[in-house]
């Protein structure tokens, strides 16, 4: 199998977006995103994108930024205990169905901190539902700092967890 990483900014997103936005259905509609917000995070300051393609067919892709003060507020990172210096949160990390349990989640998710590490960041937080993209990244060093219940009204327990780099 054939797994390429292309860089995913806002400039090629309307390549991937209808892929993007396909796997945006496996999460819960509360939190699905849009494309809107796809190009915020992107346009942001500091971000890095990725999306996997096996054999050139889109697989999933991983995007993380630095947030704001209000972002941070709106994500609950004050409340899960994550302080600002270094981190980058992960924004969303999604691997379709078909390309499930073949190894496509965890070497994107790692790529990813590779990046994020050449770029000087210390640590990768981010929530996670209780799913192959959680049991990545606890097996790559995450650990859970909060719980939450009911993620934004979705009924579904998620946790947020941070990784440190290097």
């Amino acid at each position: 199998m054939m797994i390429e990483f292309v860089p995913l900014s806002s400039n090629n997103f309307s390549h991937y977006e209808a892929d993007i936005l396909r796997s945006e259905e496996m999460f819960p509609e509360a939190i699905r995103e849009t494309s809107t917000g796809y190009l915020n995070v992107l346009k942001s300051d500091v971000s890095i994108g990725l999306v996997a393609q096996v054999e050139q067919e889109y697989a999933g892709n991983v995007v993380g930024f630095v947030p704001c003060r209000q972002e941070r507020q709106e994500l609950l990172l004050t409340e899960a205990g994550a302080e600002e210096n270094g981190l980058i949160y992960l924004f969303n990390i999604v691997t379709l169905t078909d390309f499930q349990g073949q190894g496509v989640g965890r070497l994107l998710l790692s790529e990813f901190l590779d990046l994020a590490a050449e770029r000087g960041f210390r640590r990768v937080g981010g929530h996670f539902r209780g799913n192959g993209s959680l049991a990545n990244f606890k097996r790559m060093g995450g650990q859970e700092f909060a719980a939450f219940e009911d993620w934004f009204g979705t009924g579904e327990r998620y946790l947020y967890c941070e990784l440190p780099l290097g």
